[in-house]
């Protein structure tokens, strides 16, 4: 008597048995990983929520703010945008508060007070804002007659841009700033540089600038 072909049983591979029986060892540490995850994506998910919120606050601050100072009442102006400054700070409308603030300081030739709300809002605010928070904080100190400070200022300006026709201006206002404080060394260092890009509108300037430099009597 033949004994019937029956079909072998079909087994469970090495590898997929081994999935599984890892998978049952570790289910809970399998699952606590799934729910870190999901709580790493929802943070996520919410700081750049919260993060869009803050911006548009900020903006609405400034706006309001602005306004407050351009309808003649100044001194509520320069209040409402020093607590944009403070409480929105590292914010675009935060630094653009900052550009304001100080602007608005200068017209009452309060300098000293104009550069120091600059100089809080530099080291954080936004990449884009760095270059134009430092070249106004130049112009303070040329109005208080610190010359040093104002090139090194306009020299970080200068490192701040990407826009290399920005870069030529700020170094030149630098090399200004130096000739004017008496420091000629470091501006004809500066124009020397410059006048060597022919590409550049400052060039022509740069060799005038280390003319006059070159045939100005050396101080004793």
């Amino acid at each position: 008597m033949t004994t019937p072909n029956v079909p072998p049983r079909k087994r469970i591979g090495a590898d997929e048995e081994s999935l599984t029986e890892w998978f049952m060892v570790h289910k809970r540490e399998a699952t606590w990983g799934l729910v870190a995850l999901a709580v790493i994506v929802g943070g996520v998910w919410f700081y750049e929520r919260s993060q869009s919120i803050k911006a548009q606050r900020a903006e609405t601050a400034y706006f309001q703010a602005r306004q407050s100072a351009a309808s003649g009442n100044l001194a509520a102006g320069i209040s409402d945008l020093q607590k944009v400054v403070n409480r929105y700070e590292g914010t675009q409308a935060g630094a653009q508060a900052a550009l304001t603030l100080a602007q608005a300081l200068y017209d009452q030739k309060k300098y000293k007070e104009g550069v120091e709300a600059l100089k809080k809002a530099e080291s954080k605010a936004p990449g884009d804002f760095k270059a134009s928070v430092h070249a106004v904080e130049a112009a303070g100190y040329e109005e208080l007659k610190d010359f040093a400070n104002a090139a090194e200022q306009y020299k970080l300006a200068a490192e701040a841009t990407r826009y290399p026709a920005e870069k030529a201006d700020y170094r030149a206002a630098a090399a200004r700033s130096y000739a004017a404080g008496g420091k000629t060394a470091e501006a004809k260092a500066i124009w020397t540089e410059l006048s060597k890009d022919e590409t550049s509108p400052i060039a022509a300037e740069a060799r005038i600038r280390l003319g006059e430099l070159e045939a100005a009597p050396m101080k004793t």
